[in-house]
């Protein structure tokens, strides 16, 4: 981990100069943390696909190309368990300090609402965009499928593709690399007889992380030259240059205790930690309650008894696989909440300093984005190239569809564009693109984006993107009912819950 570290440190440090070096970076507003991002994935590639090689050698012929792999190798494994828990980390402060933001949005007339009504109300919307994003990639999948897919792909035996190569979409972009592997499972069962789901769906999945960075750039310089969002006063001022001519810095934050008893820094790391500690014990303790539950009513049995496909539906329908799709950022963001209500409930509230633990959050944020980009799984399949490429296209068109055409009628207005593109992220790879790409327009997590998603996350995350439906779709459905019959009744619930989402206003 330490070798990680020092990587991503000198990663970092080259980003910060290349930004300084190349000002088409900062008039593209890209953030030091993409960059330095890309230079640790351009630096893996370059070692994976053996360009590196040296002439020195120790005495046993050991060469330093085969050390740079190796570490390598450790320190990709290594970052790519980083995110989950920086996320975790990220979401423990928000909450923390909710009350103080809360008052700031209503200095600044931002805030449509305080009551619990009010962020029930923009939750539920938020939960009903996910909705429509996943359910309507699995239905443009469908379409295509039907269209023009299976038509052009029949092998001489007169069999085509299976109905739910549609699912890829959802597999992929809204599934990420976890659902596509668990998927692929699914997509071997004999009812379905698709072994290559297995490579596709993780193909669609590297696709999608890498098209949601990258054009999620795009759409964020498209919407500030359009006027379509403001970003944060940090994003325009706090660049390095800026900072260094400026004479005096700005605070990280204010001491809440003397310093000869504690850090102030630290005290602030504790807040995050305990947080952190809580939201874990949480998520302990309600895993714990869903497998007794199914020992009880003898779930675990019935999984086990069932055939490969079976079994991996009857996990998800247990209350322990239920309950175990909800990640750990939702528990770390109620553990932050709980602590907050305990320090003011003991009158001690003043010990947390909202600015400080927004500048660690930060700083995670930005570890969180480097790790994410440089193991960024770059490795293709040369089978079906043009069937995905068909569905990778229909889904590219879909999600920038949602965020453009359906995010303005759905979403609260004022921060429309920052939820929309943490949707955008999400369902075009994972959480973290998604906070990749609200980094860039809302470093300091101020817009309120990042709390409506957490919220929403439990009315989605059980049942699609890799939940109970996206299992049971071709279990149960796609292979026994025509396909034709299959997407003209999920297009008629996708349409039925985008009118329901568009007629209701829209919280201001």
């Amino acid at each position: 981990m330490l070798s990680a570290l020092l990587f991503v440190a000198v990663c970092l440090l080259f980003a910060l100069a290349l930004r300084r070096w190349i000002g088409l970076f900062a008039v593209a507003r890209i953030p030091a943390s993409l960059l330095a991002g890309v230079i640790g994935l351009a630096y893996f590639q370059i070692l994976d696909w053996g360009v590196t090689e040296s002439p020195i050698a120790d005495g046993q012929g050991y060469a330093l190309s085969d050390w740079l792999s190796e570490s390598a190798a450790d320190w990709t494994q290594t970052m790519r368990s980083w995110p989950g828990v920086l996320i975790a980390f990220v979401f423990a402060g928000l909450l923390l300090t909710k009350s103080d933001r809360g008052q700031a949005l209503a200095a600044s007339g931002m805030e449509g609402g305080t009551g619990a009504t009010e962020r029930f109300r923009r939750v539920g919307r938020e939960a009903l965009m996910v909705w429509i994003i996943v359910i309507g990639q699995s239905t443009v999948g469908l379409w295509i499928t039907w269209l023009l897919i299976q038509p052009t792909n029949i092998d001489p035996g007169g069999t085509s593709l299976p109905n739910s190569m549609g699912m890829l979409i959802e597999t992929g972009f809204a599934g990420g690399h976890g659902t596509a592997a668990a998927m692929g499972t699914v997509f071997a069962h004999p009812s379905i007889g698709f072994p290559a789901g297995l490579d596709l769906g993780l193909l669609m999945a590297t696709a999608g992380l890498a098209w949601g960075l990258v054009s999620g750039m795009l759409w964020i310089n498209l919407a500030i030259w359009r006027g379509w969002y403001q970003p944060a006063k940090s994003l325009e001022s706090g660049t390095l240059e800026t900072a260094e001519r400026s004479e005096g810095g700005e605070s990280l934050g204010k001491a809440r205790v003397e310093g000869n008893v504690v850090d102030p820094l630290l005290l602030q790391a504790l807040w995050l930690l305990l947080a952190l500690g809580i939201g874990l014990a949480l998520q302990q303790l309600v895993s714990l309650g869903g497998g007794q539950l199914d020992t009880w009513r003898g779930a675990v049995q019935l999984a086990e008894e069932a055939g490969s496909g079976e079994s991996t539906l009857q996990q998800k329908l247990t209350f322990a696989g239920v309950l175990g799709t909800f990640p750990l950022f939702i528990y770390t963001l109620f553990g932050g909440a709980l602590l907050r209500r305990f320090l003011r409930s003991v009158g001690q509230g003043n010990l947390i300093d909202p600015t400080t633990i927004s500048r660690l959050v930060a700083s995670a944020m930005d570890v969180l984005v480097i790790a994410a980009v440089a193991t960024l799984n770059l490795e293709t399949v040369q089978t079906l190239w043009l069937p995905f490429l068909y569905l990778f296209a229909g889904g590219a068109i879909w999600t920038t569809f949602c965020l453009f055409v359906l995010s303005p009628r759905i979403l609260p207005k004022h921060y429309w564009f920052p939820l929309g593109l943490l949707n955008y992220g999400m369902s075009t790879g994972t959480t973290a693109t998604g906070f990749v790409l609200l980094r860039v327009i809302d470093p300091n997590l101020k817009s309120g984006a990042s709390e409506d998603y957490a919220l929403a996350a439990p009315f989605s995350a059980p049942f699609i993107g890799g939940g109970m439906l996206t299992i049971a779709l071709p279990l149960l459905v796609l292979e026994y009912v025509p396909l034709a019959a299959s997407t003209l009744t999920l297009t008629a619930v996708l349409g039925g819950l985008v009118l329901f989402a568009i007629r209701r206003p829209v919280a201001r």
